[in-house]
């Protein structure tokens, strides 16, 4: 079967290419719905084409999910998944649109994760080709992951998919080496507003409340909470505050990211995220916490999710694959986590081989297109 899939593959590479331009050059960030949407649909044709019932789970003025099924001739289930938007801004395409030179294809959006959907779409293709049919497969792309869902109910959406599942594929950024990621820290984004006395500066400086000194010592203690050791980081990414440089300021504001291995980390982050707004170091300001929602758990490693990375291993060892693939655990959150914490073996990162995601750099080595199409078509099928 690794020799029917390989060689019908290699009919794709241009088509997947074509297909990488066309949705690359599709703006599809947080500020875009209607060009998540026309992702969504350029995705669900192809799966029409290829013998999936598909549905878009359309949220106006938010973004469109698609949610596929065909059904298989036995009993085992797997399950494909990923991320249909970008972080980049509407008018990206336009200023840099999809280029390839020397071997790397450039682009909004082609590492993370446009390159990883091709992937998955060719994978598909293939077995449907082939006449392959002996699983039942489900795929969700989403088009809320790179905003940490903030508002939909996905994660849920995720893990009611996926259950029952015996394996999920996610089709995030692949890295450079073609390791696949096992394991990941879990990821929340809160928010720190601190409330002051505002007065002039220079009038009755006595009589005020510094929000912002008050923030400056909260983000000396959250910088401090780091622990590279166990894998808890803290960082103040965004901080905001006062209006003039005469007047005490009155509201401070802090934007941070804290990032955990295991759900006790997690636990304990938040708890000890309370205690340093609960200190007062400057008398009559106020601190509160918002948006203190988890985004993505950490995915854990299991011992049903290294069996499966096993089989992705050992498939690629019969396709030649080189260096051969490494398991790898890495800081970064993704949806995978939903799947693992749902009790389903899972490996993330299958997409393409690059580096530099979210920047204007961000780049595939687009023969990784061809390679992990063949990766995970091989690896459906022998699971």
């Amino acid at each position: 079967m690794i020799e029917k899939i390989s060689k019908k593959v290699d009919e794709y590479n241009n088509d997947m290419v074509s297909l990488l331009e066309k949705l690359v050059n599709i703006d599809s960030g947080r500020d875009n719905p209607e060009g998540i949407d026309k992702v969504a649909h350029a995705v669900g044709n192809i799966l029409n084409s290829i013998g999936f019932k598909v549905e878009y789970l359309e949220h106006p003025g938010v973004c469109t999910h698609v949610l596929a099924r065909k059904e298989g001739t036995g009993k085992k289930n797997a399950m494909v998944i990923g991320h249909i938007d970008t972080v980049f801004s509407k008018g990206t395409a336009a200023k840099r649109p999809f280029t390839i030179k020397d071997g790397k294809a450039y682009g909004p959006g082609v590492l993370d994760m446009k390159g990883g959907v091709v992937i998955a779409l060719s994978a598909l293709k293939a077995l449907s080709d082939l006449d392959w049919n002996e699983k039942n497969i489900t795929v969700l792309f989403c088009g809320d992951e790179e905003s940490g869902h903030p508002v939909l109910n996905t994660p849920e959406l995720f893990t009611k998919e996926s259950k029952g599942k015996d394996a999920v594929f996610n089709m995030e950024t692949g890295s450079d080496d073609g390791a696949v990621v096992v394991a990941r820290k879990g990821v929340m984004y809160p928010y720190m507003a601190v409330k002051g006395i505002d007065v002039h500066a220079g009038k009755d400086p006595q009589k005020g409340a510094s929000a912002v000194l008050e923030l400056a010592h909260k983000i000396v203690d959250l910088h401090n909470l780091t622990d590279y050791e166990s894998g808890i980081t803290y960082n103040v990414g965004v901080i905001k505050g006062g209006t003039v440089a005469n007047a005490v300021a009155g509201e401070a504001q802090a934007k941070i990211d804290i990032r955990f291995k295991t759900c006790e980390q997690g636990e304990k982050a938040l708890n000890d995220l309370k205690k340093v707004a609960e200190k007062t170091y400057v008398p009559g300001t106020e601190t509160t916490i918002s948006h203190e929602k988890v985004s993505f758990m950490p995915m854990e490693q299991t011992e049903e999710g290294m069996k499966l990375f096993k089989v992705v291993q050992e498939q690629g060892r019969k396709l030649g694959i080189e260096p051969e693939i490494k398991p790898i655990f890495v800081g970064g959150g993704s949806d995978a986590c939903w799947t693992t914490m749902a009790g389903v073996p899972s490996v993330c990162a299958m997409g393409a081989r690059g580096e530099l995601n979210h920047g204007e750099r961000e780049y595939i080595q687009v023969y990784s297109l061809n390679e992990r199409a063949k990766l995970l078509a091989c690896s459906i099928v022998a699971f």
